[in-house]
C-alpha cells in the first residue's frame, strides 16, 4: 500500500501511480463524469496515463498534483483530487477535484477541497488558492464555498470556457 501524502477521516489522497491507470480511465471516460472538466469531453486511455505520469513529475517538482483519492474502508480509487500549479494570467496553483459518477453525493468533494487547501497553507506555505467551475455546475459550486472558497464572477482565461472564479486564502480556509 502506499504512503498517503494525505488523509481525511475517510480518505487517502496518494501521488498517483500507473498502477491506478485502469481505475482512472474507467472513470475519464464517461462523458457524464467528465462534462464539466476542463472544455468537456471523455478521455481516452493515453490521455490519462499522460495525465498520470505529470502529476507524477509535478509532484516531483513542486510537492504538489491532482492526487489519486482512494477510499480507506474498502481501499477503492474514487476519483482525483488535489493542487496543480497554473499559469493563465499569472502564476497561481488552483485546487481541482474529480470524482467517479458512482462516488457523488457522499461528502468526498468537500473533504477532499478542505484537506488540499490546508496542505496548500500549512505544508506549502501558498497564500491564495484559485478554483474554476462551469456556472450549472452548482455542485461544485457548493462544495467550493463550503470549502471556504469566495465566488468572484466570470471568467473565460481558464482552460478556454467560461467559469466562475473562485479563490481561498489561509484567512479565508480559517473561517
Amino acid at each position: 500500500m502506499r504512503e498517503p501524502i494525505i488523509q481525511t477521516d475517510r480518505l487517502d489522497l496518494c501521488v498517483p501511480s500507473m498502477d491506478d491507470l485502469d481505475a482512472l480511465a474507467s472513470m475519464w471516460s464517461d462523458p457524464e463524469t467528465m462534462k464539466y472538466i476542463g472544455a468537456g469531453g471523455a478521455w481516452e486511455r493515453e490521455k490519462v496515463r499522460e495525465r498520470i505520469e505529470r502529476a507524477r513529475e509535478t509532484f516531483h517538482d513542486h510537492s504538489m498534483c491532482f492526487w489519486t483519492v482512494i477510499e480507506r474502508e474498502t481501499n477503492t480509487i474514487i476519483g482525483q483530487g488535489g493542487l496543480v500549479p497554473i499559469n493563465f494570467n499569472d502564476p497561481e496553483t488552483e485546487l481541482g477535484y474529480r470524482l467517479g459518477r458512482d462516488h457523488w453525493g457522499n461528502g468526498y468533494a468537500t473533504e477532499i477541497a478542505r484537506a488540499t487547501a490546508a496542505y496548500g497553507f500549512e505544508r506549502l506555505r501558498l497564500d491564495r488558492l484559485v478554483a474554476v467551475c462551469y456556472e450549472e455546475n452548482l455542485g461544485s459550486r457548493r462544495v467550493l464555498r463550503k470549502s471556504g472558497f469566495r465566488e468572484l464572477g466570470e471568467s473565460d482565461v481558464y482552460y478556454s470556457v467560461r467559469t466562475i472564479l473562485h479563490e481561498c486564502t489561509p484567512y479565508d480556509l480559517a473561517r
